[in-house]
């Protein structure tokens, strides 16, 4: 394995990329011997492979191996040329004493599906689905225009000698994948990370209650409860559960959760903090506060496509329906899928709104609300994502 940082690519196709990446100088072996870790990204709004890959510039400055799988599309890895991809990586892993995979959410599901062609012994899973095929979780709602072009062909589920999968308990999907992956497989070991949100990556990263645990996991001596312990400790000071705790009161306590976007807002202000924050103040009218913010969201990370939304619909508040179904028509740039699906349904109704068809577009809010209740609502999403272009 190279340890000079040089990136070396082992495999490519139009929808997958392999990566070995070396580490640079430093510990890379525990009580257990050489490790390497393989990560598999995750959701993605970049329609590129030639993108920094999931865990890399950690896994760098941690001195350890890793081989990385880019994705291009959000096809949960269902691609013709998998077993080709995953060839070349169980080839990279060879003579190593320890492979770990490694993924967030979909980077999860890959990661705990595919660690046994990989080689791995261990498997690392935050917030993963056990599978989004609507044969086998008819119920999983997110996503589902990704899911209507996605012709699935999993095998059936054998995961790694041992696995551990983080998630949030409160993240009722994110709990029933858990408790899927737990019944499919005695040696995954779930840890329920409350308040972590979805992913439970970010929570984790900030209270360093990730960094141990990788550490922990390389070297063979990981115990579940420290890292509930760690983030007990640490999250105070973590501008995530600020995040998280906000969405979680804001329908009831829009005060509270004020508050607590401010808090998250002063440890770090991050786009997304600071675009929830400002649509809060919308929401409690008080676009003219709000405004700095939402401009401030943007300027952080001008592709923020959530930001440019509440932007969108800050606009249309204060009465520029055209900034609004501009900001609408950059949001939609690029984008393919569930997030186009999610800025065309907002170009709708802004659209009748704008042209004062305003009962149309209350019959659409309610239809949307009686969707969302519905059992054939992940269906329905999946028709209509199948003109998502």
């Amino acid at each position: 394995m190279r340890e000079d940082g040089v990136q070396e690519e082992l495999f490519r196709s139009d929808n997958l990329l392999v990566r070995r990446v070396g580490a640079t100088p430093g510990p890379r072996s525990g009580a257990s011997g050489r490790a390497v870790i393989v990560t598999f990204g995750s959701y993605t709004t970049e329609d590129t492979l030639d993108r920094p890959a999931f865990a890399e510039d950690f896994l760098r400055k941690a001195g350890l191996d890793a081989v990385h799988v880019i994705n291009r599309r959000n096809r949960w890895y269902q691609h013709s040329e998998r077993p080709a991809a995953l060839a070349a990586v169980a080839v990279a892993t060879r003579g190593y004493d320890r492979v770990i995979t490694y993924g967030s959410s979909m980077g999860g599901y890959a990661a705990l599906r595919y660690a046994v062609a990989c080689g791995a012994d261990t498997a690392i899973a935050l917030s993963p689905q056990f599978s989004v095929d609507p044969r086998v979780a008819p119920w999983e709602t997110r996503w589902q225009a990704d899911v209507a072009r996605t012709r699935f062909a999993e095998p059936p589920y054998a995961g790694a000698p041992t696995a551990y999968v983080f998630y949030d308990p409160r993240q009722a999907l994110d709990a029933r994948h858990a408790a899927m992956i737990a019944d499919a497989s005695s040696a995954a070991t779930a840890i329920p990370i409350p308040f972590g949100g979805h992913p439970v990556g970010p929570l984790l990263v900030e209270t360093g209650a990730l960094q141990r645990a990788i550490h922990a996991i390389v070297a063979g001596d990981f115990h579940p409860s420290a890292v509930r312990q760690q983030v007990r400790r640490a999250r105070r000071q973590s501008q995530h559960q600020h995040f998280i705790l906000a969405r979680h009161c804001a329908p009831r306590r829009p005060a509270t959760a004020l508050r607590l976007l401010e808090r998250a807002a002063a440890i770090e202000p991050e786009s997304h903090i600071l675009s929830a924050q400002a649509a809060l103040l919308d929401s409690l009218g008080r676009p003219a506060d709000a405004a700095p913010l939402h401009r401030a969201a943007l300027q952080r990370t001008p592709g923020n496509i959530h930001a440019r939304i509440a932007y969108a619909a800050h606009q249309e508040i204060t009465g520029d329906l055209a900034g609004a179904a501009h900001s609408l028509h950059r949001a939609a740039e690029g984008q393919s899928g569930s997030m186009l699906l999610f800025v065309r349904l907002r170009q709708m109704r802004l659209w009748l709104r704008r042209h004062r068809l305003h009962a149309a577009d209350r019959l659409v809010e309610r239809a949307i609300v009686r969707s969302s209740r519905s059992r054939f609502h992940a269906a329905l999403l999946r028709r209509i994502g199948t003109h998502m272009r």
